[in-house]
């Protein structure tokens, strides 16, 4: 991974021209998520995906809004042009960046490899006005406790009696790190590189740091 200045109180169009200065330099592609919490910071909107995103056993994940960032897009727009789309809701509130998340392996239906995934954080202050979800693409969405151990427990494939599954862990590790960037302005963006999609399955190092919320797994 190359060296990184990242900080906290870098701003979100500093995030956007640096992202896509980076992604430009090493051609590759980029993805963006966006992790909407209630204003208690404890309920985050999930959508779950139509039967295109089906998996080996037949499930259909949960994830949280997101998807490509279009040529020419800025992250944090395509980030909210994907809230909007698969939601309906647009304009959280406190909008931050969260994390960093490289994929040099990646490869994509185009042959292209590498990817930089940018995942942001906001705060929805409607009380979910005008939420819907967007079939065929989204056929579930709505705002879900989180809870840290029970979600790690949800099946991350199949089919499963919890209402969540299948959530793929990646997705748990995502939220945490946006609830905690919601919750202490002060910590840093977690800046990681994944060697793997396997590798997608463990916990982050970067969760590991950053002013007193430590987590353990």
């Amino acid at each position: 991974m190359a060296n990184l200045f990242l900080n906290n109180s870098m701003s979100i169009y500093e995030i956007d021209s640096l992202a896509r200065k980076y992604c430009s330099e090493k051609q590759w592609g980029m993805g963006i998520f966006i992790a909407v919490f209630d204003p208690s910071i404890n309920d985050v909107l999930l959508v779950k995906t139509g039967q295109y995103a089906m998996d080996a056993d037949g499930g259909t994940p949960w994830n949280l809004p997101g998807g490509g960032v279009e040529p020419g897009e800025l992250p944090s727009h395509a980030a909210l042009r994907e809230l909007k789309e698969e939601t309906g809701l647009s304009s959280p509130s406190g909008l931050r960046f969260a994390a960093w998340l490289e994929r040099p392996y990646f490869r994509s239906r185009w042959g292209t490899t590498g990817e930089l995934v940018i995942l942001f954080c906001g705060v929805d202050r409607t009380n979910g006005s005008g939420l819907r979800p967007a079939p065929p693409e989204i056929v579930q969405c709505g705002f879900y406790h989180f809870n840290l151990h029970e979600w790690l427990n949800v099946p991350s494939k199949g089919n499963d009696n919890h209402p969540l599954s299948p959530l793929p862990r990646h997705w748990v590790y995502w939220t945490l790190i946006a609830q905690m960037m919601l919750k202490d302005p002060k910590m840093f963006p977690v800046i990681h590189e994944y060697s793997s999609s396997e590798d997608m399955a463990l916990p982050l190092e970067g969760l590991n740091y950053g002013w007193g919320l430590n987590y353990k797994f």
